[in-house]
């Protein structure tokens, strides 16, 4: 393991009354370019002086002193022993669900809404199946884990479903024999929710190995959505977006607080999740009924003209009475509802493009104006069409 020995403690070269930036140490266990980018922008907007190499390399910080850290949860051993011998020394803030053996102001992801979400997406699509995947260690060790899996797991008997568990054994080498024996015991069609985009992208692999195709048999659900492992993956991945910019976006800002001298919240703070970004992996509604399907099919196909549930109705061959039992049946919406739910995703792939207006995205997909569009994200997403237009704009892979 390096050792880095940091500039700073040289004073005789570069004096500290010199040094009027405040000097803040990011040390993360894991790479992120989104949640890099969201600290940066706040580093430059208070005039910080960001030591980001740790972040790019594996070495050690020591010696390192300045007036603020910004740290998570390491596998690293080195790293763990300089986190907590670090941590007292300055104010601190803690990125990340998972803990480091101290006690000190956090700000997360909320895990359990993202499980929640996945349950919800599936359902939504019609599956009666489910099944959770996580590394062996992760699910015993890490209460991001296990905050993601009963979350999904309390989604799921809300509607009165239950979950399979996963376990990956540890070894690497054993991990894909393994799920192909317990994914062929398993009723199909499936739904897989994992514990992030790396695992669902391994689990994509094993099922496409396996002769399984995804999502017809098997669907699968990551969480993160780190976009370039989402889209190339063999198949590209739906996962919970859980808000990354805004966690470190907020763990800054609390820093910033307590560097000026301000007192530490008595709680965690939580961010929620920006919901499911939805792509091939996932991309399938399971319905049994012929009239369901026949109402789907019609609706997706005109979706962008206006449309009145008689039409829908009448499409299928049924009744309006019908429609509403069927939908609440196989897909637990209104058939209102799934409309609605039908053009908002389109809505967000139409606005994932670089240079879409708004106005024009509104009016193609029957929410008439830019406001109205506006409205509904702010009620499913949580922020304006504008926000998420720019937040998922930062990676395109074509």
């Amino acid at each position: 393991m390096r050792q880095w020995h940091s500039h700073a403690t040289t004073q005789q070269i570069v004096p500290r009354t010199r040094l009027r930036k405040k000097r803040v140490l990011l040390a993360l266990g894991w790479n992120s370019t989104r949640f890099l980018s969201s600290i940066g922008q706040y580093a430059l907007e208070a005039g910080w002086h960001l030591e980001t190499r740790p972040f790019f390399s594996e070495a050690v910080p020591d010696g390192w002193h300045g007036e603020g850290l910004l740290i998570s949860h390491t596998m690293n051993r080195d790293f763990q022993e300089f986190m907590r011998r670090q941590a007292p020394l300055q104010p601190t803030v803690l990125i990340g669900g998972n803990p480091i053996g101290l006690r000190l102001p956090q700000v997360r992801e909320d895990n359990r809404a993202a499980g929640a979400l996945g349950a919800r997406h599936f359902i939504e699509r019609g599956y009666k199946h489910f099944a959770w995947i996580t590394p062996h260690v992760a699910s015993h060790m890490a209460p991001v884990a296990v905050d993601r899996l009963e979350g999904f797991r309390a989604g799921l008997q809300d509607a009165g479903f239950q979950c399979h568990i996963l376990e990956a054994p540890a070894e690497f080498r054993r991990q894909q024999s393994w799920l192909v024996e317990k994914l062929r015991k398993m009723p199909r069609p499936l739904a897989v929710f994992a514990l992030d985009d790396q695992v669902a992208s391994e689990t994509i692999e094993t099922c496409l190995a396996g002769g399984w195709r995804i999502p017809e048999d098997i669907a699968i659900l990551g969480v993160g959505n780190i976009e370039i492992a989402c889209k190339c993956s063999h198949v590209p991945i739906s996962s919970v977006d859980i808000n990354e910019e805004d966690v470190g976006r907020r763990a800054a800002i609390l820093l910033d607080k307590l560097m000026h001298g301000g007192k530490p919240p008595p709680h965690a703070t939580v961010i929620a999740p920006r919901g499911v970004i939805a792509r091939q992996s996932t991309d399938s509604l399971i319905l049994t009924n012929p009239a369901s399907r026949a109402a789907v099919a019609f609706i997706k196909a005109n979706l962008d003209r206006a449309l009145s549930l008689e039409q829908v109705a009448e499409a299928a061959g049924i009744s309006r009475r019908t429609l509403y039992r069927l939908f609440e049946h196989d897909l637990r919406l209104t058939p209102a509802d799934f409309i609605l739910q039908a053009r908002l995703e389109k809505a967000r792939r139409e606005l994932s493009i670089p240079g879409k207006k708004i106005a024009a995205v509104a009016a193609q997909y029957g929410f008439g104006s830019a406001s109205t569009l506006t409205r509904h994200f702010r009620k499913y997403e949580g922020m304006t069409t504008e926000a998420w237009q720019k937040a998922n704009a930062i990676i395109r892979v074509q």
